[in-house]
């Protein structure tokens, strides 16, 4: 989500960082948004449509909203925590720092934009509710493309991204908003990680992360690209990307990059050894593959998932696109090669639980023992303005852990498509909780 230098492009996915390109890349075909990254798409199939609902069977929506699974309730269910009915708009980033203290950021639509300063706001749950709160001014106006991480209540950040150009960050210390130093890059923040007040992670691009240290920012650079974050520690970091050089780049396949994972041990990022990829002959046009999520459990377990892909529509026969999914085991790391046929780990990790538990996608979730439970949905809000027979959607993204709980809170919108009437996209925060004793 930077622009300098052109490097080559990996399959796009959700979390991949914009930067240029000096080499053509491999092109994924246009698909709906796909799993964090993060990042989550969780959506609700139309009846009328009859679409399945992220690989999990023919669940359907009636015309109020109500889910018709019906396995899914031994897998525990989502549940609707907050719907602004009074707005169009999106909530688009979310974190939580403790079971009474989460915060959300996003926009509500007006004259059919987001693209208004005005229109950018916080929600933010304290133990009793929900209440609306204004984007605050130590942000300097940079209110776009708002990014949320957290280490505690009292350790709140929040980056957004100024018409004009630049990012800039806020921190709140339990108390009020504090103004920070405006991290050295021109495009979005598009990944963080909080371990402490002087101990924050932010992707940079170009092969660059910035960490900063209670009094500036320090620029770190990668020996590969880096797309996502996650970690233990601030001396246990991983960071995940691609590679355009070295073993499996060119050659034969033609392979225009493979899986980087690179970690911090609290002094040097070090280019951990990952498997590569290539597709048999006859090889498609520009290949590559790259990692776009990771989700650190321990140090002895951690997951990364991304895809190997190519530039669709140039020859007539092309192979499929490769998910990936890499578990790291404390000395190396594994390829799960089952990976496309368990339903629980085939469309990427959106978060992972304190217990090891990994929710993937919004419609399974991955027991620390390894089952894999389908949770159930929501009754949708069909209410105000919304007529009878409107079909609504659930959309979730991003997911996150909320701390010394076993829940994971989405945020997202609830979209209403309604014959006749106007469309709506309402701004909702949901939970899940996984059932006890599985």
């Amino acid at each position: 989500m930077k622009k300098t230098a052109k490097t080559p492009k990996t399959p796009k996915t959700p979390k991949t960082a914009k930067t240029a390109k000096t080499a053509k890349t491999p092109k994924t075909a246009k698909t709906a948004k796909t799993p964090k990254s993060a990042a989550i798409l969780a959506v609700l199939a139309l009846a009328a449509a009859g679409c399945g609902s992220d690989g999990a069977g023919p669940t359907r929506t009636t015309p109020t909203g109500r889910a018709s699974s019906g396995a899914a309730a031994a897998g525990g269910s989502w549940k609707l925590e907050y719907v602004d009915k009074t707005v169009d708009g999106e909530l688009t980033s979310v974190t939580a720092s403790s079971a009474d203290d989460i915060w959300a950021a996003g926009y509500e639509l007006r004259n059919g934009t987001m693209d208004d300063p005005g229109g950018q706001f916080l929600v933010r749950y304290d133990g009793s509710g929900w209440q609306r709160q204004k984007v605050p001014a130590e942000l300097d106006g940079n209110r776009f493309h708002p990014l949320l991480g957290s280490s505690g209540p009292d350790n709140v950040w929040l980056f957004g991204f100024g018409p004009r150009g630049g990012a800039s960050a806020a921190r709140w210390d339990g108390t009020r908003w504090q103004r920070v130093p405006r991290p050295p890059l021109q495009g979005i923040v598009t990944e963080i990680k909080v371990f402490a007040p002087d101990d924050v992670w932010v992707v940079g691009g170009q092969k660059r992360l910035l960490h900063w240290d209670g009094a500036r920012w320090n620029t770190h650079t990668l020996p590969a690209e880096p797309t996502a974050l996650d970690g233990t520690s601030g001396d246990d970091l991983w960071a995940v990307g691609h590679r355009d050089s070295g073993s499996g780049v060119g050659g034969d396949g033609g392979e225009l990059s493979q899986p980087a994972a690179m970690h911090w041990d609290g002094r040097t990022w070090t280019l951990t050894r990952t498997p590569e990829y290539r597709f048999p002959d006859p090889v498609p046009p520009e290949p590559g593959a790259s990692l776009d999520g990771v989700e650190v459990v321990s140090p002895t377990e951690v997951w990364a998932y991304g895809s190997h892909s190519f530039n669709h529509g140039e020859v007539e026969k092309e192979p499929s696109i490769e998910h990936i999914l890499l578990r790291w085991d404390g000395s190396r790391w594994h390829r799960q090669k089952a990976a496309d046929r368990d339903p629980c780990l085939s469309r990427g990790i959106a978060a992972h639980g304190e217990d090891g538990g990994l929710l993937s996608g919004v419609r399974r979730y991955r027991t620390p023992e390894g089952r894999c439970l389908t949770p159930s949905w929501p009754k949708l809000p069909a209410k105000g303005e919304v007529t009878a027979g409107a079909k609504q959607q659930l959309w979730l993204d991003p997911i996150t852990p909320v701390p010394g709980t076993r829940k994971f809170v989405g945020v997202g919108k609830v979209y209403v498509l309604q014959r006749g009437a106007r469309t709506l996209t309402l701004p909702t925060v949901a939970t899940y909780e996984p059932p006890k004793g599985r």
